[in-house]
């Protein structure tokens, strides 16, 4: 798994596994469309699937898709094996147009063409919709997009939210808000007045700007989270009244909030770990893996992932990434030190053999973390994480099918903590 989440008030923290076992190519690889390489829809567009079947699949290489006429095919998802899904955006022209969707795999490919109908009426529907909402949640981020202006995230709903967590059925109205600083840092209020939406990122005060938080959000009966990304808003704020008129997908809301609200201050600092002690990882209720992804990094290295997954699911309890590299791609022991990073470019770690990758956050993005990583959720937030960033991971094979783990690392917190464990048994 290459993305994790850093701990954010965000209702949805969708983390997909995809670590698979790799294994030597011995046959060549055969790619098959399984679904018609002919999709019609009509003019509302949605979500669509096209499945195919992989056979002999090579280390290191992977489906890829390109989209033809991205006005039409919004949206392409390869992450599921055998499936690629579309999202189709509304087709608002008086005429039927085309698109396409290349799947490839090496030098395997297959085509699947998209002809998607015109409403013939020349009339859209358009359904409204009024929401009287009881939750107001959100985070403050300083001015982390625009330099003298704050960054305001703001989640509306009607009681879409229990112990801080989402719930089936739930509806989400997520805005990023661009407005003045605060005037009291400790007590953070979104600042009156109305915001519009902003398709020129202008980062201007009183603009709701869509970076990719900004969206109508919901989860289906499965907890499956699905987001539209509005068409067009409005929000009004007085004290501590909030009107949103929001456009989406041929509806027109009207959400509203009145009552008192907090915000979280989550302003990006210069390091990851949000420990405040020494901490002794358990994994005692974790299931464990172990991958090889090849030369993932690039680098001429073989890049193996271990992980452990609590067995209640990867929102509860402990998550823990070690990400490391050698020269071989059978034998994943020996003890492994803290890679670093690269004197051309701090930001990227020093790749080496037998070095594990330090935890790092990626373009000062907070949302997005790699390397060697420990975190702990609770009712699907993430209550504390820190980097393995210094020491040593050490891999014994016990010759009866278990291995030793133990950790002995140091985060990356101005204080820093020590983070250590000492496990043995088996690899799923």
């Amino acid at each position: 798994m290459r993305k994790y989440l850093l701990c954010l008030l965000a209702m949805f923290a969708m983390l997909t596994t995809a670590c698979e076992q790799s294994v030597a190519p011995q046959r060549t690889p055969e790619l098959e469309l399984t679904s018609q390489d002919k999709l019609r829809v009509d003019y509302l567009g949605g979500e669509f699937e096209i499945t195919y079947s992989l056979s002999n699949p090579v280390e290191g290489e992977s489906v890829k898709t390109t989209i033809v006429n991205s006005a039409m095919i919004t949206a392409v998802d390869s992450s599921e094996a055998g499936v690629v899904r579309i999202t189709v955006a509304q087709n608002t022209s008086d005429a039927v147009r085309e698109g396409a969707v290349v799947v490839s795999y090496g030098a395997l490919s297959f085509t699947v063409v998209v002809a998607q109908d015109y409403n013939s009426t020349g009339e859209v529907p358009v359904e409204r919709v009024t929401i009287e909402a009881n939750q107001l949640v959100g985070s403050y981020y300083g001015d982390n997009l625009a330099a003298g202006v704050g960054h305001y995230w703001i989640i509306l709903t009607k009681d879409g939210f229990v112990d801080g967590a989402a719930v089936a059925g739930g509806e989400y109205f997520r805005l990023d808000l661009m407005a003045p600083m605060p005037e009291d840092m400790t007590n953070i209020r979104i600042p009156d007045g109305e915001y519009r939406f902003d398709l020129s990122m202008s980062m201007d005060e009183f603009t709701i700007v869509d970076i990719g938080n900004t969206d109508y959000s919901w989860v289906d009966e499965d907890m499956e989270g699905w987001a539209l990304r509005l068409e067009d808003a409005k929000l009004t704020v007085n004290g501590n009244r909030f009107e949103l008129e929001a456009f989406v997908d041929n509806t027109e809301y009207h959400v509203t909030f009145e009552g008192d609200y907090s915000l979280t201050t989550s302003i990006i600092t210069d390091y990851v770990s949000s420990l405040t002690k020494d901490a002794v990882i358990d994994v005692s209720n974790c299931s464990a893996s172990v991958n090889s992804y090849g030369d993932y990094w690039d680098c001429g290295y073989n890049n193996w992932c271990i992980e452990f997954v609590c067995n209640d699911g990867m929102k509860y309890g402990t998550y823990l990434v070690i990400d490391f590299l050698n020269n071989s791609t059978t034998d994943f022991t020996g003890t492994y030190v803290a890679s670093g990073f690269s004197a051309e470019d701090e930001t990227m770690p020093d790749f080496r053999a037998n070095v594990f990758i330090p935890g790092f956050r990626v373009a000062d993005d907070a949302d997005l973390l790699l390397g060697s990583l420990f975190m702990v959720y609770k009712d699907g937030l993430c209550v504390s994480q820190a980097p393995l960033y210094e020491g040593t991971v050490t891999i014994e094979s016990n010759g009866d099918g278990t291995y030793t783990i133990v950790i002995d690392a140091l985060d990356d917190a101005p204080q820093k903590n020590r983070i250590t464990l000492t496990w043995t048994g088996n690899f799923e």
